[in-house]
């Protein structure tokens, strides 16, 4: 079934199967141009061809997104109407700004700390803008809080991106170790990550089969779950606004 007739036949996705959905998602988000999937910058740092300064401002841009998206999933938490489901979402949330159930730091702060492996001043990084990609896909992170069913952005992030973190992370960390002489504890952000989302498909799944029933509501959930994913690599891309 091709992207062009899902689009246009929202029906058709009702009779899929919920491991069908997702497998048709993470399908979607694992094709050229979207997600974090064999992300070019990926592909380089396994190569060692990334330069520091590059790093530098992936980096910077990369704490900017995760630092600001945050306030959106408690709007996901305001607006859904289900108690096991919000239960998870305090939990993920204190877990993202506190660090408290994998006894690190708040992951913004982890990944600073990786800024700080590069060189960067935290305090600067802080302060600066975000440059248009980043916010382009941190405001669709507003969108979707506010302007769609909650189980939308949820999906958008646990299948289109978190799904692919645990092998796209390990690439990273491995090749960070191995190319740029970074130690573990430069690369807490990256390698908490590898465990912390495990499982984030299944979880997809039973999201999708409890609440993402109806074709149409179904059609919401791929379309912003691919819009997601194309920002999320234009933002990883970012790394080449400076030259190699």
């Amino acid at each position: 079934m091709s992207i062009d007739s899902l689009h246009a036949v929202g029906e058709e996705l009702e009779h899929l199967t919920p491991d069908a959905f997702v497998k048709l998602i993470r399908d979607e988000c694992s094709k050229p141009g979207r997600g974090m999937k064999d992300h070019p910058i990926v592909q380089e740092l396994e190569a060692g061809t990334v330069t520091i300064p590059q790093l530098q401002l992936f980096t910077e841009q990369f704490y900017l997104h995760i630092s600001k998206m945050l306030p959106w999933i408690g709007a996901i938490y305001v607006r859904c109407p289900h108690e096991t489901v919000r239960t998870s979402l305090v939990k993920n949330l204190a877990e993202e700004c506190t660090g408290y159930q994998t006894q690190t730091d708040a992951h913004p702060d982890l990944l600073l700390r990786f800024a700080s492996a590069l060189n960067s001043d935290p305090e600067v990084i802080k302060e600066t803008n975000q440059l248009p990609d980043g916010r382009r896909l941190t405001e669709y992170f507003e969108f979707m809080g506010l302007c769609r069913d909650w189980f939308v952005p949820l999906s958008a992030i646990g299948i289109g991106l978190e799904s692919f973190v645990p092998e796209t992370f390990t690439r990273i960390v491995n090749a960070l170790k191995k190319n740029y002489g970074m130690s573990d504890d430069d690369l807490i952000f990256w390698s908490m990550h590898i465990i912390a989302d495990e499982g984030h498909g299944d979880e997809g799944i039973e999201l999708v089969s409890e609440y993402a029933i109806t074709g149409e509501a179904r059609k919401k959930v791929l379309d912003c779950t691919v819009e997601t994913s194309r920002m999320f690599h234009d933002l990883w891309m970012v790394y080449k606004k400076v030259e190699g």
